[in-house]
């Protein structure tokens, strides 16, 4: 009804009123009532109306000079009276100045505490998101420590896909895991495929991709493994729940695949430097090396098992002429070619060779002597049978092969060359285009 200043302005009213009633009509009672008015400044000290101490305080100062005028006598009692008054209202305001600035220092305090406060959260809440991503992050090392070292420890391309098959079955326990060559109408790697990274997919009932129904999981993930940058496969990952995969497993599933990669490709690269120091580039035959390694064993393997080991050694007749005629391009089809004949004419465990230059050899374990001259005679009357065309042009081409054998002839693979050497030079000095066995 009534506002909080209209309550403070009435009760000191009451109080002032009152008083000044009395010093009219009883003016000697004055100096005895006049400190009540310090009742009116403790109320309005009471209800923290600061600007009502100046108005009563003007007032009572005016109502003590007029009661001052009006008995001489008590002037001094009455100025002192007045002065306390003053003094009352100065005592009021400095307490209630220091209690503002206490209260002003608290404020600031709390507003300090406040500010540590949202700092600590801030801080905690940092906190809270580095423990999260720090968890992720040495989940996914573990992932690839794990991978690196079971993967990289193997150089069996299947191996690996097993291998593989197992971290992913241990990583995503209660899924379903798959490796397979092709993309095969499955729209999940197709995904992957067209991506080339991981292809991910929360819910095939809400996936407009997946519509037509018939996908036989919920979500899944697939990603491509390559190698040389060409596709190897894909590996799949199902899930009959929906949303079981995010950011997480597919980061995962990201590092295990590319140590996937990485290891079939180290595999691939391995293979390739072995091919090449093992197999001579131009013919494809195995080299001089391999075959010296070879021969060394299986004359070793020979020795405990008492079998026989033949060894040819043959070379393009007029190889040198040959060039000179129809050019060195001619030659090295030539070779490739005489190197694809003596290829064909070996078993699984025999081992074809290029000896050096337009000389080439045949490692035959179990083959004893007499059956080796029948084959390198098919292999001489096959060489002097082919046409050799060369950009539309018949060359023609003969060989000379010598023959030799443990362990008749030789117990040592030096000795055993040496011997194959020696007839092969009679074959070559006997008129060519034929086989020395004896």
């Amino acid at each position: 009804m009534f506002d909080y200043r209209f309550v403070t302005l009435l009760g000191a009213t009451l109080v002032f009123a009152p008083l000044s009633v009395l010093f009219i009509f009883i003016s000697g009672m004055g100096p005895g009532l006049f400190p009540l008015y310090g009742l009116i400044f403790l109320w309005c000290d009471y209800r923290r109306e600061a600007e009502a101490h100046v108005i009563f305080l003007f007032m009572v100062t005016t109502a003590g000079v007029v009661l001052a005028a009006s008995a001489a006598a008590q002037r001094n009692v009455l100025g002192a009276e007045i002065l306390g008054m003053w003094i009352l209202v100065w005592a009021l305001g400095l307490h209630h100045r220091r209690g503002a600035d206490v209260l002003h220092e608290a404020r600031e305090e709390m507003a300090k505490l406040a500010g540590s406060l949202r700092d600590d959260e801030s801080e905690l809440t940092r906190l809270n998101a580095y423990q999260a991503s720090a968890a992720v992050q040495i989940g996914l090392r573990q992932d690839l420590t794990e991978s690196a070292r079971s993967l990289g420890s193997t150089l069996d391309g299947r191996e690996v896909h097993v291998r593989l098959n197992g971290i992913l079955c241990a990583r995503f326990a209660g899924s379903r895991v798959r490796i397979q060559a092709w993309a095969s109408g499955d729209p999940l790697l197709e995904l992957a495929m067209k991506a080339g990274t991981v292809a991910l997919v929360k819910d095939t009932a809400t996936d407009a991709r997946f519509s037509s129904g018939g996908a036989g999981f919920r979500s899944g993930m697939a990603a491509p493994l390559k190698v040389m940058r060409q596709s190897a496969g894909f590996v799949k990952v199902e899930s009959d729940q929906a949303g079981a995969f995010g950011t997480q497993e597919v980061q995962s599933l990201d590092l295990i695949t590319t140590m996937a990669s990485l290891s079939l490709e180290n595999i691939r690269l391995y293979e390739t430097v072995q091919e090449q120091a093992t197999h001579d580039p131009l013919t494809g035959l195995f080299s001089h090396r391999a075959f010296q390694a070879r021969l060394h064993e299986e004359l070793l393997r020979a020795g405990r098992s008492q079998t026989p080991v033949s060894f040819i050694l043959c070379d393009v007749d007029h190889f040198k002429t040959y060039n000179d005629r129809y050019g060195h391009q001619a030659g090295d089809s030539l070779l490739r070619s005489v190197a694809s004949m003596l290829a064909s004419f070996a078993r699984p465990v025999d081992f074809p060779a290029r000896y050096g230059g337009e000389e080439f050899c045949l490692v035959l374990p179990s083959v004893p002597l007499a059956e080796a001259l029948d084959l390198a005679e098919r292999l001489r009357a096959r060489v002097e049978a082919e046409s050799f065309v060369f950009q539309g042009v018949k060359t023609g081409a003969t060989m000379s092969l010598g023959v030799s054998a443990f362990p008749q002839d030789a117990t040592t693979a030096s000795q055993i060359v040496r011997v194959a050497d020696e007839r092969l030079y009679r074959a070559k000095a006997g008129g060519r285009n034929r086989v020395a066995g004896v």
